[in-house]
């Protein structure tokens, strides 16, 4: 080889060999991370608060404890099955007395909730710097476990308010935060609808009432935080 060509091909030779170690040092890691199990179940803690209603006998939410199992279906698609119980109070209202006058008490109440929820996991099958946000809808049913209360007695039959059972419908998103493969937080704020239905009492047109429906539409926030368990 030519003296004047031999560090031409050596550095040419250097830099050939230092190639795999310039592209391994180069590497970005993905902040993607692919999710194996399909199923998980948890346990979870929130607050409720839920409209009363126009003449405030409904119930105004508060604590929430429920269970929730989910499955994958497909890609970013999985089904929920939630139960849940609200447990706060609601106020006794008189429709015969005037009006700034009704309260005449306040009763204990325990609304359960059954529900089965549409999720769609934004990142899909992957969690995204250990995230995985999701949007949530479904349906399902509520209905008030705590009976009656001694303060509903000082009121006519016609003028107690019974929550019934009724349609229970939900809209809202979250984000899971894996913490092992296993393990995982979640938090959830879900918008809610369900009616309650008024008693014939408030539609008695010689107590003043005018344009009183049978039953109205009331809407509620919940804001969850639930310890999962992914398998």
């Amino acid at each position: 080889m030519h003296l004047r060509t031999f560090p031409s091909a050596l550095a040419a030779a250097v830099t050939l060999a230092a190639l795999p170690a310039l592209g391994a040092a180069q590497r970005i890691p993905s902040p993607f991370r692919f999710v194996e199990t399909r199923q998980e179940a948890g346990i979870f803690v929130g607050a409720s608060s839920v409209s009363e209603g126009r003449f405030g006998f409904g119930p105004a939410g508060g604590t929430q404890l429920g269970a929730r199992w989910g499955v994958e279906l497909s890609g970013p698609l999985g089904l929920e099955a939630v139960a849940s119980m609200i447990s706060g109070s609601r106020d006794v209202v008189n429709p015969a007395r005037a009006e700034g006058d009704r309260v005449v008490g306040q009763a204990d109440v325990a609304v359960a909730t059954l529900d089965a929820r549409l999720r769609f996991t934004l990142t899909g099958n992957r969690t995204w710097h250990s995230l995985a946000p999701f949007i949530v809808t479904g349906a399902g049913i509520a209905f008030d476990v705590s009976g009656s209360d001694p303060d509903d007695e000082q009121l006519e039959a016609q003028d107690r308010f019974d929550f019934g059972t009724g349609f229970f419908g939900t809209l809202g998103g979250g984000t899971r935060v894996s913490l092992t493969e296993r393990l995982a937080l979640r938090a959830d704020g879900v918008f809610s609808l369900w009616k309650l239905k008024t008693p014939p009492g408030f539609s008695d047109p010689e107590r003043g009432f005018e344009a009183v429906e049978e039953s109205q539409w009331v809407k509620g926030l919940h804001l969850s935080l639930s310890a999962v368990v992914r398998f």
